[in-house]
């Protein structure tokens, strides 16, 4: 009997510890979101099989993929689905996509199987596979003008160092593959502006190759080379390129890029049927002007719906401790394809999450002091000619709401610009600032919290 208790006692002892295991793994899930599982161990978490109006389509795969198989879900861009539902040809009926895996021997093979509605249902009209372990992301371009889109889709070769852009055009029984070139960043766009899509890609260094664009344009026979143009080939990261305008409306695409311990961003558009991208020395083949030493995205800071680039600007610094920071003001620029216009000039504070902008009259007769650990931020009079810095201008900092409540901040002249609930971002106008028309409203109209990536 008391065997038989020490027995129950350690089942009891086990059953508890795995219920106490399994609690903590769901309270890690509940904390992390989707983001913990990701590739195979996301569909480990999938139902098996489709259901509900998807139900038929899946009936309509399993009889076409002859074998077992495991959906596949793609890692980027606007579609996340295994089974993606699209009217190519515009004729109000959609056909549908799908993406999955299958052993093919000793390799895993990803197959996209193409599957139409006809009078009979759903039924699958072609299929197309390649080597690869898992799907970047798909998208949909009518890339010849003729009415149809074609299907484009990222395939990760070598999870994501290596992937492989393919294009392939639907027809009533057949899913051609067009194109299979190397990327590491696609978008579709009509940069020459002559009424039909392109491809544009960036490609990352290689042993044999350096950073390059290229734009590839779909032709009757298959794919050609529009142009290409270098990169900066010392940058390592390429953030995901923005499609928009120049300043002068003329499409381009931005692309932000880390090098080293800073960021820079290159902008490149077509000429003359040719990609350029002007912001690179032709000597050195980097690009310099835009380098900045915080990784600042490009974004439209000012509301005119025109992308500015974050430009690193020296101000002199004032030191009230043995601790000396530098801060850089940060000009943001547009650009027309030639040079960088200033449309504003910001002072800011990564840490507290805020962003001031400087009245242009004060550019190059300021100098400003930061304090990190005391959450100070504060712009001084400045003499360039001398080099002597004079009175206070504004005082900003960053303190508990809870700290601000207290009234001991107001007692020595500060006033709240604003609060999260959490934090109360507060300042000093000094008379001096007064004098030239800074107030509180002034303030609070220059004064922006900026989510951090």
């Amino acid at each position: 009997m008391y065997l038989e208790y020490l027995c129950a006692k350690e089942m009891g002892f086990m059953f508890r510890k795995i219920i106490a295991v399994l609690s903590v793994f769901l309270m890690l899930f509940s904390l992390s979101g989707c983001d913990l599982f990701t590739g195979d161990t996301a569909e480990l978490l999938t139902p098996p099989s489709l259901s509900g109006d998807l139900a038929p389509i899946a009936v309509a795969i399993n009889e076409s993929a002859g074998g077992s198989y495991t959906f596949k879900y793609p890692s980027r861009g606007n579609f996340r689905s295994a089974v993606v539902q699209r009217d190519i040809n515009s004729d109000g009926v959609f056909e549908a996509f799908a993406l999955y895996s299958m052993n093919d021997g000793e390799n895993v093979t990803m197959h996209i199987n193409a599957i139409a509605f006809e009078d009979n249902g759903w039924s699958s009209v072609s299929q197309q596979k390649i080597v690869a372990g898992g799907v970047d992301r798909i998208d949909f371009c009518d890339l010849d003008a003729d009415g149809v889109e074609e299907i484009l889709v990222g395939w990760e070769i070598y999870g994501t160092s290596e992937m492989q852009l393919a294009v392939y055009r639907m027809g009533e029984d057949t899913l051609e593959q067009l194109i299979l070139h190397k990327y590491t960043h696609f978008l579709t766009s009509d940069l020459n502006q002559n009424d039909k899509k392109e491809i544009f890609i960036i490609e990352t260094a290689s042993a044999e190759a350096r950073n390059s664009a290229l734009v590839l344009e779909l032709g009757e026979q298959g794919k050609f080379e529009v142009s290409s143009c270098r990169l900066d080939n010392a940058a390592k990261t390429f953030n995901e390129p923005t499609l928009s305008t120049l300043s002068t409306g003329k499409p381009a695409v931005y692309i932000d890029e880390i090098k080293g311990a800073g960021a820079i961003t290159e902008v490149l558009y077509m000429d003359k049927g040719i990609l350029v991208n002007p912001l690179i020395s032709a000597d050195t083949a980097e690009t310099v002007e835009t380098l900045r030493s915080v990784s600042f995205r490009t974004l439209d800071i000012n509301g005119d719906s025109i992308l500015e680039i974050p430009v690193q600007e020296n101000v002199p610094s004032v030191t009230q401790s043995d601790v000396n920071e530098k801060l850089y003001l940060t000009k943001w620029c547009s650009f027309n394809g030639e040079s960088l216009t200033n449309q504003l000039t910001t002072m800011i504070n990564v840490d507290d999450r805020f962003y001031y902008t400087v009245p242009s009259r004060w550019l190059g007769k300021i100098a400003v002091l930061k304090d990190t650990n005391s959450r100070i931020r504060e712009i001084y009079l400045y003499n360039p000619d001398d080099m002597l810095v004079g009175e206070s201008l504004i005082y900003f900092r960053a303190v508990s709401k809870s700290e601000w409540d207290k009234g001991e901040y107001e007692s020595e002249g500060c006033e709240e610009i604003m609060n999260d609930g959490q934090t109360a971002y507060i300042c000093r106008i000094s008379s001096a600032a007064r004098n030239e028309g800074i107030t509180l409203d002034n303030v609070k109209s220059n004064f922006k919290l900026f989510e951090q990536e």
